[in-house]
């Protein structure tokens, strides 16, 4: 759905990109000029954005992190409900917030699935030190 999203606003930027160009090219207006500019960048960086991901999941191209790791919530800095595996200093954001006791003094042993390009989280799982499946967000567990 985020990729659906990414692209959607992607395309609108590139409809504005459209409209503010037919705009200039009538006035030849140096305020309508830059935002035909504006709307070039933000065209380019936001298509650029949904293409890597969208490229990384098509040809399944992710990186897999295992070892040892801790959760956060960060809905407090992000202003939805997110979490961050910490694995030592890498971080990387995953949408669902497990359902086990988590934070910074809880350990756990993880493996996590991320798109190689964008390094945006797919999905993850949270065992025990010992080896047991305390939560997963694989749909087939």
């Amino acid at each position: 759905m985020e990729i659906v999203l990414t692209w959607f606003i992607g395309l609108l930027c590139l409809g504005s990109l459209v409209i503010y160009w037919r705009e200039w090219w009538k006035t030849r207006n140096r305020v309508k000029l830059g935002k035909v500019f504006l709307a070039v960048f933000a065209s380019v960086a936001i298509l650029g954005m949904a293409g890597m991901e969208t490229y990384d999941r098509m040809t399944t191209n992710y990186i897999v992190e295992t070892g040892e790791c801790y959760v956060v919530n960060d809905q407090s800095s992000k202003g939805s409900s997110n979490v961050t595996l910490w694995f030592g200093e890498r971080a990387y954001g995953f949408k669902e917030i497990p359902d086990v006791a988590y934070g910074p003094g809880q350990l756990f042993s993880c493996r996590a699935t991320m798109t190689k390009q964008m390094q945006s989280g797919i999905d993850y799982e949270l065992r025990s030190l010992d080896g047991e499946l305390l939560y997963s967000t694989h749909s087939d567990d």
